[in-house]
């Protein structure tokens, strides 16, 4: 028992055996979820899931109270599984921690889930309760997904659902997507939807998908530094017509500066693009990747006073006097010449 990864989580599921205790956390909710659902759906299923299963708010209840629900014997099953929502360690006392663990006998599951807290792994009651998973327990951290695990995925989704997702699409479409699971899935199911069966082209793509603000913003920072003035107030007018917020749209073209401000550092230094990531928490590589091919256009300067001009307007948009339009408007125009004058 210790730490253990998402197979041999399934293979506990698969085979119905389990540890007296799980600790799920980390960045990927759904993937949570989803194994929640499966270990409830494997443990208690219909049998008599009003006195076998066991939902705890971790916020509200005591550590005796977890001690005295560990007592629950399973009636007419195999198990009774005990659900414990953000219950924070760190506010528990170390004896009583190891009593909980001590009291977790033959049929009992007790999961506890990490919704919005996170463990903080080296210090106090946290440290020993992990331990206590490591030698009594299993963890399981969700990390979120690469870019390349979340295209498999996708491609998958469309498969259950009898269409194709060629691998070279699959890539675009997540990075059109973002790196949210339940959004590729439920964008996967409008796609099958309308295609009905067969392969899916990069035109299905562009008409049924919804571009995130993040995919939104790169694309009109691009068109910034390709000096494409139309383009880029054609993608500004349709993010304000999603009822996309001002200052989020600043903020989204602000980060894809920054990754350029960054990236164009490493270089500079010797360093690779994905060197970034080591100092950043970066949830996809192809950020870096896209932010590298557009640094050459640009100078140290120019990135430097474009995000100057970005942290100035999004002071104006926070600001009871400046019409956020207008200001968008006017950044976009800034940042235009900027950027022009690496053409000159």
């Amino acid at each position: 028992m210790a730490a253990i990864g998402e197979d041999l989580l399934k293979l506990h599921i698969k085979e119905g055996k389990f540890s007296p205790a799980y600790l799920f956390y980390g960045d990927e909710d759904f993937m949570k979820q989803f194994y929640l659902q499966k270990i409830i759906a494997k443990a208690v299923g219909d049998n008599l899931p009003e006195f076998n299963l066991h939902r705890v708010d971790g916020t509200k209840a005591s550590i005796d109270e977890l001690i005295e629900l560990s007592m629950t014997v399973p009636m007419m099953n195999d198990y009774v599984l005990i659900v414990v929502s953000d219950f924070d360690f760190g506010n528990a006392a170390k004896e009583k921690v190891e009593e909980l663990f001590a009291s977790l006998g033959e049929g009992i599951i007790m999961l506890f889930y990490c919704q919005t807290i996170k463990p903080n792994q080296k210090k106090g009651a946290w440290k020993s309760a992990m331990k206590l998973f490591k030698e009594k327990g299993d963890s399981v951290e969700f990390k979120k997904k690469d870019a390349r695990e979340l295209a498999k995925i996708a491609i998958a989704a469309a498969k259950k659902r009898g269409c194709y997702l060629p691998q070279y699409l699959a890539a675009n479409f997540v990075q059109r997507v973002g790196t949210d699971l339940n959004l590729i899935k439920n964008e996967i199911e409008k796609i099958c939807a309308m295609k009905g069966e067969g392969e899916i082209t990069a035109e299905d793509i562009e008409c049924i998908t919804v571009r995130t603000l993040d995919a939104s913003a790169f694309d009109l920072t691009k068109s910034i530094i390709d000096g494409n003035p139309t383009k880029a107030f054609d993608i500004l007018n349709d993010l304000l017509d999603q009822r996309q917020e001002p200052v989020m749209i600043l903020g989204a073209i602000n980060s894809s500066y920054i990754d350029m401000y960054r990236v164009k550092l490493a270089v500079k230094k010797g360093l690779d693009p994905s060197a970034v990531s080591n100092f950043y928490s970066y949830r996809a590589d192809w950020v870096l990747k896209r932010a590298y091919y557009n640094i050459k256009y640009l100078s140290t300067s120019q990135l430097r006073r474009s995000i100057n001009v970005l942290c100035e307007a999004d002071t104006k948009v926070k600001s009871v006097q400046a019409e956020p339009s207008v200001v968008l408007d006017e950044t976009i125009i800034k940042l235009l010449l900027i950027a022009a004058r690496s053409k000159q």
